[in-house]
């Protein structure tokens, strides 16, 4: 695909090894519930607006076009902007009433009435939307638990993207103290993924800061699967994505870099339509995010798109 290239890490952690037949009842009782193999990924990235929520959007809408049910959560407590960018004016927040729910335990009950269902013909209703925070200064309204109960119940429906916050910092006090914790929602979000996904930008600011959040992340995330997603590349910077891997790799163990290409204008299409990047149209962009979603959730897709895919692949590996 033009514009982006998978250039494989160090190998992903591996989890601790589980009682078998505790194991087997866990997942009888999981595929009742929920459809087989649904994932949690988590889409984080440090300050400076490295396209979080674009990608979070792209990757679940993706998902949806395959056909499988997704849950887009926007769980960043300074403020989402996923109703925003997907034309949802419901002044109703989908995290907070989850939130008031959680305290109840009856999030998984009410959970069909706190999402929106969002996209036309191409998703065909199998992406849903929970709703973030309506202004930043209201996230005190988020008790200890909430997203987790959200993400679980989410879960049960099919996969579930989660937009994060940008901030890592914790509170020690708020938590011995029961009380919410600004970025207890990134957190809680990062713990409960399958996947991470840490955006950042191939600039010297934004490569800065991708360094430094990723050895931040180390204390908190490990050993989750990460994949690094480099968003808004272009080859005026003046370095290939060859360098920004090494650089990447000097700090951090990671599953894979994916390179998104600096593609503005279906960007723009996507916003003033209130559409997903999939339903935009065909791009350079949404080709890319094709490959990224094959490496992080695999599943079924589109024969032609498989072709593409294919094509690809053969592509990076001869270089």
């Amino acid at each position: 695909l033009d514009g982006l290239e998978a250039l494989d890490g160090l190998e992903a952690l591996d989890g601790e090894p589980a009682d078998p037949v505790a194991d087997a009842l866990s997942e009888l009782a999981a595929s009742e519930a929920r459809p087989q193999e649904a994932r949690v990924v988590a889409v984080w990235g440090p300050a400076g607006a490295p396209g979080r929520t674009t990608v979070a959007g792209a990757v679940a809408a993706e998902l949806a076009r395959r056909g499988e049910r997704t849950v887009l959560v926007d769980a960043d407590p300074y403020g989402g902007a996923v109703a925003q960018q997907l034309g949802i004016l419901d002044e109703v927040s989908g995290l907070l009433a989850a939130a008031r729910l959680a305290a109840t335990g009856s999030v998984a009950d009410r959970l069909p009435a706190l999402v929106r269902a969002v996209g036309g013909r191409v998703l065909d209703g199998r992406l849903e939307v929970v709703t973030g925070l309506p202004r930043a200064d209201r996230w005190p309204e988020l008790r200890p638990g909430a997203v987790e109960a959200l993400v679980e119940a989410a879960r049960r429906r099919g996969h579930v993207v989660v937009d994060t916050g940008f901030s890592l910092e914790g509170d020690p006090s708020a938590e011995m103290a029961g009380r919410p914790s600004r970025n207890g929602p990134t957190l809680a979000a990062i713990e409960a993924a399958d996947e991470l996904l840490v955006v950042g930008t191939p600039d010297p600011v934004g490569l800065s800061r991708l360094a430094r959040g990723l050895v931040e992340l180390r204390e908190v995330a490990a050993p989750r699967i990460v994949h690094v997603v480099v968003n808004r590349h272009r080859a005026s910077l003046g370095w290939s994505e060859r360098d920004v891997v090494a650089m990447i790799e000097g700090f951090a163990r990671v599953a894979g870099v994916w390179f998104l290409p600096d593609d503005t204008p279906a960007v723009d299409r996507a916003l003033v339509a209130g559409e997903t990047l999939v339903e935009s149209g065909d791009s350079t962009l949404s080709r890319a995010v094709v490959a990224l979603v094959d490496a992080v959730v695999p599943g079924p897709q589109p024969r032609e798109r498989g072709r593409l895919r294919r094509r690809a692949a053969a592509r990076a590996h001869r270089r």
